[in-house]
């Protein structure tokens, strides 16, 4: 699955742990569930009522024993209604069922080895999660026609008897009924469609390889299709909702059989499932990897506008779902302890395919904005190993460290190993592991024999240990002895054991010399012919480390502009910014105008963002100006949000007055407006929050989050008016919760309690996303007085999502951000003073600089 979070969530709440906890202080060890009796079939018969938001039918499992005398299985099952459970075979059986479980017990135990039929006959209406609906309504006309599953990590459950969990692996058989003008789409190979009497239609769908419930999958709706031929005689067809047309569905997913081609080459193993088909839905999140039917969030289907923007994000989230069909789906993680053998696997292989198709600075890039956001969550949430038993949720594992972190860790443990012997044992291990359920040492293990070496303390350090290398180096030159040392300390707990290089530069001239390190500190000495002009350590980004490294601002500007890779150019831009100093921060922006990958022009802005000197909003003004590339331009207006300066302001609005930024863009624009608070321009933002003004809603629902945030009191009564059903595009309402939960704190009394009042009534929207968009505004503007709302509003979600609420409840109990109001009050008032106070500073240090005449 990918997060829209990462790179997020799937419509689940976001989780934030406090620093140093993971799972919970309940947490306990989750193990996978014995399995005497094993279901290996599961043949699925519903009539699917769209309007009614309900299923009902039967659902018939096979089921195979593996030991003598196993007689009972427990199925996960959660309010299913007018539960009939029955042996076809007439074997007596009993049965009971307390709304999450089903248990069922035969009277005569099986034999090793035999088969039984059991099959459940029920109802599902409108299910808390697992099985969603769209349909359009009296206020909201344009809304989408689709029922449509998303299962992960658990959430099969609320809709179909089955043991919920990885280890068990059915083939599977569809036999679903609704109109028949709907488009009825399921994992594996279409046997064949009947038409009914009624006006409905009965899809047969079939797949042979086995598959866990969290990637069994099927979608009905009122759809357009593309077929885009085939893949080695596979069929590639992509499908969305008719606010679509096929064009926007060849323009997002397109590349798709390219990167078929790609991904088999790479692991150099066959497709291994019938067809690849994609869909793409409204109010799904992310992107998950059913086996033969990747389903996504409609967001990622792009039409001319948004594709500059989209298209690099897009192709990344294709190839992570494609990987799923081998880290993942081909070979399945015995339990979400070893969630990594999937999660960080697709990240990587995102990675992997900008290496290969788009060069070595793509690949750099990627695996330094993977590192900054492990390190984010590592450090000001919670620090954990990458394989863990002890969560509340298997939901919870879905976090940064499972992506990126692991992203990271995968590709150190490739530059310990060499491409040859790692690519080796990873095709090997997928063969041999080809739909079977696997651990981290079975993976382990393949990478050992093809290297020849144990790698159990290597696997100890990078996956079953919690942290990191952090690592300060120090350099210093002996010119007497013509000699560079490098100082190096691992500032964590426990050092890590790990082989990279250094490196210097000498009259334009690199060596590197490689070093192991395994101590807390270490020092390493080599020749120099003069005092380099550039000091490196890791250059060539081999190992997973945090980098405390000052060379010296000379050392510093050289490396911004002769750095031969895009992670040297980015660590010398942020540190020169952040060191505040005039000829510093004016290096980054004169470097900002020649650089060439946009990859660096992103982070030299946000880093000139961040120093928001009066040289830094000099530069930035004529970045907003200028700045043309549509993966750079959407961001830079993210790099000015926190500067609240007139300048910005005109620049900002200048820019959207020319009318040629692209969406995502544009949104953030009308944010980096809101930003400016009182001087917001508020008919400005109002009117480009108009419902009618754009498709996707990206611009109009970030003006209406930039009115909250403006804190300006007028946006309250316009926002509880637009945040109503039918009064804002639904594409677009999210963008009115937020903008109530950033206003609520900052506005007169007389409008909090309308506020408050308004996102505790959301709570019961019928758009489960607002719903949960609500539950975090409650948040946000410290509602206490709504945790009766919050806990009722527990009830009604899956176990993950109701684990996910808990620290939003426990956040308002502990009332953790009481404080934060006056202290954005006092940084929005210290902000301009420490700017002025900084260029008093340097104009004092360019005074004393200046030689007396």
């Amino acid at each position: 699955m990918y997060h829209l979070e990462h790179h997020g969530g799937c419509g689940c709440l976001e989780r934030r742990a406090g620093a140093g906890s993971f799972g919970g202080t309940d947490a306990e060890a989750q193990y996978p569930p014995s399995l005497e009796l094993e279901p290996v079939h599961i043949l699925i018969e519903l009539a699917v009522d769209l309007d009614a938001q309900a299923a009902s039918g039967k659902v018939t499992h096979t089921i195979a024993a593996n030991r003598d005398g196993a007689a009972s299985i427990d199925l996960n099952a959660v309010d299913l209604l007018g539960v009939k459970v029955r042996d076809p075979a007439g074997k007596a059986l009993t049965h009971g069922y307390d709304g999450e479980t089903l248990w069922v017990r035969w009277e005569q135990g099986f034999q090793a080895g035999e088969k039984r039929h059991l099959e459940i006959a029920y109802k599902v209406e409108k299910p808390a999660s697992g099985l969603f609906f769209m349909k359009p309504t009296a206020e909201e006309p344009t809304k989408s026609l689709y029922a449509a599953t998303d299962h992960e990590t658990e959430l099969a459950r609320h809709w179909l008897p089955t043991i919920d969990l990885p280890n068990v692996r059915t083939t599977l058989e569809f036999k679903l009924t609704a109109k028949d003008n709907l488009t009825i789409l399921a994992n594996g190979a279409l046997v064949g469609e009947t038409k009914n009497a009624d006006g409905t239609k009965t899809a047969h769908w079939k797949l042979d390889q086995r598959c866990p419930s969290y990637l069994l999958c099927f979608a009905i709706g009122d759809f357009v299709r593309l077929d885009d031929g085939d893949f080695e005689g596979l069929p590639v067809a992509y499908f969305a909702c008719k606010d679509f047309r096929s064009d926007d569905l060849k323009r997002s997913f397109g590349r798709t059989k390219e990167m078929l081609g790609w991904m088999t080459k790479k692991l150099r193993v066959k497709f291994p499932f019938p067809k690849y088909y994609q869909f793409a839905l409204p109010g799904f999140g992310g992107a998950m990897e059913n086996i033969s039917l990747v389903s996504w969030s409609d967001i990622f289907v792009h039409d001319e506008r948004i594709a500059p923007e989209r298209t690099w994000v897009v192709d990344q989230v294709n190839v992570h779902e494609m990987a799923h069909s081998y880290f993942g789906d081909l070979v399945v993680c015995r339990d979400f302890a070893h969630a990594w053998l999937k999660e960080s696997w697709a990240t990587y292989m995102e990675t992997c395919w900008l290496e290969d198709k788009r060069g070595a600075d793509e690949q750099r890039y990627d695996l330094h904005h993977n590192a900054l956001a492990y390190f984010d969550e590592s450090d000001n949430h919670y620090s954990r190993p990458l394989v863990t038993r002890k969560f509340l949720s298997s939901w919870q594992m879905y976090d940064r460290h499972l992506y990126p972190g692991g992203a990271c860790r995968l590709h150190t443990i490739r530059n310990e190993l060499g491409d040859e012997i790692f690519w080796n044992a990873v095709s090997d291990y997928l063969e041999t592991n080809r739909e079977k359920a696997v651990e981290t040492d079975d993976f382990r293990r393949a990478l050992e024999k093809h290297s020849g070496r144990s790698l159990q303390k290597l696997f100890d350090q990078w996956v079953f240990t919690a942290g990191y290398p952090d690592v300060k180096v120090a350099f210093t030159y002996d010119k007497e002895r013509r000699e560079g040392t490098f100082e190096v300390t691992q500032k964590q707990a426990t050092p890590f054991e790990l082989k990279t290089d250094l490196s210097w530069t000498v009259a334009g001239k690199t060596a590197s010399a490689p070093i192991v390190l395994s101590k807390a500190r270490q020092s390493f000495s080599f020749a120099m012919a003069e005092d380099p002009e550039m000091v490196r350590f890791d250059p060539n980004g081999k190992v997973l480390h945090k980098l405390e490294l000052d060379p010296g601002d000379e050392r510093l500007r050289k490396q911004l502009i002769q750095a031969p890779d895009v992670v040297g150019r980015i660590q010398a831009a942020v540190a020169l910014a952040a060191s505040g100093k005039r000829a510093n921060v004016r290096a980054v922006a004169d470097a900002y105008k020649k650089e060439k990958f946009w990859g660096v022009r992103v982070d030299m802005a946000q880093a000139l963002g961040k120093a928001a000197t009066e040289d830094a909003i000099t530069a930035l003004v004529d970045i907003v100006a200028a700045e043309t590339d549509p993966l750079v331009a959407m961001r830079v207006f993210v790099a000015v949000e926190a500067i609240r300066d007139a300048r910005i302001l005109a620049a900002v609005k200048a820019r959207l007055a020319k009318a040629d930024l692209h969406p995502i863009a544009a949104g953030n624009a009308y944010l980096a407006l809101g930003a400016q608070r009182a001087q917001a321009p508020f008919d400005l933002l109002k009117k480009a929050s108009e419902p009618e003004n754009r498709r996707y809603g990206y611009e109009a629902s970030a003006a209406l989050y930039a009115l909250g945030v403006s804190r300006q009191e007028e946006a309250a009564p316009f926002l509880l008016e637009r945040v109503k059903l039918g009064k804002t595009h639904h594409r677009a309402r999210r963008g009115a919760v937020q903008g109530l939960a950033a206003l609520a704190r900052f506005v007169d009394r007389k409008w909090q309690a309308p506020i408050e009042e308004r996102l505790e009534d959301l709570l019961r929207d019928p758009d489960k996303s607002i719903a949960a968009a609500a539950a975090r505004a409650l948040r946000t503007a410290q509602v206490k007085k709504a945790l009766p709302a919050l806990l009722t509003y527990r009830a009604s979600l899956s176990h993950q999502e109701s684990v996910a609420l808990d620290d939003v409840v426990a956040a308002l109990r502990r009332g953790e951000d009481d404080k934060v109001g006056a202290l954005e009050k006092q940084v929005d008032e210290l902000h301009v003073k420490l700017r002025k106070l900084n260029d008093r500073l340097q104009d004092l240090e360019d005074k004393n600089a200046k030689p007396i005449l």
